[in-house]
């Protein structure tokens, strides 16, 4: 495996921001799959390789997994701040696709992540379903209005939300997991198969029944996984493999 680590400036961030890439070490030839692995709010690009066994699964699949660097934007493009998600989901794959030489197939490429990088897998594959084969969300953020309307959101993370979603935190379609999952069924067109994983004593439990509830309702392909654990790295580093089954063996 090659471990990459990449420095580069963003036109659409208009900032130098860091990728972190795991890779199959041979080169020239396209790889055969994609994931694109998102961290959470209180990470950053280089934290799913330093606290999970992630290489050892690229390794296993021979996968490319790149992991970039959002911050705390809930990738999205923010009211105050920078365009994470046009980020994410365009300058990122067009600058990793030329870099890296990565198959262009859409069914062979993935996007994940762990609670606001959950949100953000989500939003990609329900916006670009042409984009992403499959989805998967980790402990995440499945209902965005109902987290940004928690009375016991503390006053800092309360302006972060309003510089990411606007001073009155209303949330837009195109910010909301439903009504983007709702939107692909009514355009009968391509779906992207989707598995949320979440412990039973994580804080968004009940967010991720709820989603899965209304999920299983659809025509979706559509998998929930719950399972003992809370909203941290034993739970994710377990259900790393629950991902790479769904991704690679269904």
């Amino acid at each position: 495996m090659a471990h990459i680590t990449i420095e580069t400036g963003s036109p659409t961030l208009c900032m130098t921001t860091s990728i972190h890439v795991v890779s199959p070490a041979e080169s020239g030839n396209p790889s055969g799959s994609t994931l694109y692995l998102l961290h959470g709010a209180g990470d950053n690009a280089s934290t799913w390789q330093r606290l999970t066994t992630i290489e050892q699964y690229a390794q296993r699949y021979g996968c490319t997994v790149i992991m970039p660097e959002a911050n705390r934007s809930y990738y999205t493009d923010m009211v105050y701040g920078l365009n994470y998600f046009h980020y994410i989901t365009q300058e990122l794959p067009e600058f990793c696709s030329r870099l890296l030489h990565l198959n262009p197939d859409p069914d062979n490429i993935f996007v994940a992540g762990l609670s606001m990088g959950g949100y953000g897998a989500l939003k990609c594959a329900l916006t670009y379903p042409d984009r992403y084969a499959k989805a998967v969300s980790l402990s995440g953020v499945t209902d965005i209005q109902k987290r940004l309307l928690d009375p016991q959101m503390p006053p800092g993370m309360l302006k972060e939300m309003q510089a990411v979603f606007g001073r009155d935190l209303k949330v837009t379609p195109e910010q909301d997991i439903y009504a983007l999952a709702a939107r692909r069924l009514e355009e009968s067109g391509k779906l992207p198969s989707v598995l949320c994983c979440c412990g039973s004593s994580d804080p968004f439990i009940e967010m991720n029944r709820d989603f899965a509830e209304y999920m299983q309702s659809t025509s979706f392909d559509f998998r929930y996984v719950e399972g003992p654990g809370t909203h941290d790295w034993i739970f994710w580093e377990e259900h790393l493999k629950t991902t790479f089954d769904f991704l690679f063996n269904d």
